[in-house]
């Protein structure tokens, strides 16, 4: 972990965390769910779990087909909230690939997605406003 943080360069760890965070908050609210923090930190997006929505289903399906581990609320939010971590070793394709997935899950229980509407805005976030 601290060779791979020296190749990096700790600046470039830090500075990677505030790129990643409003490119998962655009895709989670792109699918038209709800972000739980009013200022949500970089290290996290955690989001509020809607009715109709089985939170547990959802993320044990994206262990079974993705091997994406996400994880749910502790103690009063259990079933409440799930959260995405953007620290530690994960870049843009991490975010794209979660995305993805959740889009594919939601999907396959019934919420409605319109596929790709998460990547897309992820994508768009990540190529900025310039982008063509």
């Amino acid at each position: 972990s601290l060779k791979r943080i020296c190749d990096e360069g700790i600046e470039n760890v830090w500075s990677r965390h505030p790129r990643l965070a409003p490119a998962c908050r655009a895709g989670v609210q792109a699918l038209g769910l709800e972000l739980f923090a009013t200022h949500p930190a970089n290290a996290v997006t955690t989001i509020t779990v809607p009715p109709g929505l089985d939170v547990s289903k959802l993320l044990a399906r994206l262990v079974d087909r993705f091997g994406l581990k996400l994880v749910g609320g502790q103690d009063e939010l259990k079933g409440k909230i799930f959260r995405i971590a953007h620290m530690g070793y994960m870049d843009e394709l991490d975010i794209i690939g979660t995305m993805s997935a959740l889009e594919f899950v939601l999907a396959e229980l019934a919420w409605p997605v319109k596929p790709g509407v998460a990547v897309a805005a992820v994508q768009s976030v990540f190529l900025g406003p310039d982008a063509a």
